[in-house]
């Protein structure tokens, strides 16, 4: 089982470009990604992934896709006048250099809106990712109901 939780993680290190004479693979690492199997007869889901920027400079996150739907945003969870109200996070977020950005239930995420019937049957799909600068990567993602 190790084994191919090893396997996993190294499938989600993916090259999208050379930047400053540092490779992205040394720049940000991607782990733990996948997206919630929609409910049935739903037509929206999530998609959740832990970005690390492993480089010395500040990165930003400005876009999502998947060909899992018709349309993904970058959402955060917020609390206003005591009350949870999910937000589009129109300008993305900046990964500090050496931190780590957590997408994850109850708080920042990928929504995905028309995401197709077919999704249910599926056990695996891409999340793409769109940073300032560097362009879009590619990352592997396990399609699951979450735990409880």
């Amino acid at each position: 089982m190790k084994l191919i939780h090893m396997f996993f993680m190294a499938l989600t290190i993916l090259p999208f470009g050379v930047v400053a004479g540092q490779s992205v693979t040394e720049q940000v690492l991607f782990s733990n990604a996948w997206i919630k199997k929609p409910m049935p007869g739903m037509s929206m889901s999530a998609g959740y992934v832990d970005i690390d920027n492993n480089s010395s400079a500040d990165i930003r996150l400005v876009a999502v896709r998947t060909p899992l739907s018709k349309m993904a945003e970058l959402h955060d969870m917020v609390m206003v006048n005591k009350v949870m109200q999910m937000r589009h996070a129109e300008a993305g977020w900046v990964i500090p250099a050496g931190a780590k950005l957590k997408l994850a239930p109850g708080g920042k995420h990928a929504m995905l809106m028309g995401v197709g019937s077919d999704a249910h049957a599926l056990t695996k799909a891409s999340l793409e990712f769109k940073f300032e600068g560097l362009g879009w990567v590619s990352v592997p993602a396990v399609v699951k109901m979450p735990m409880p």
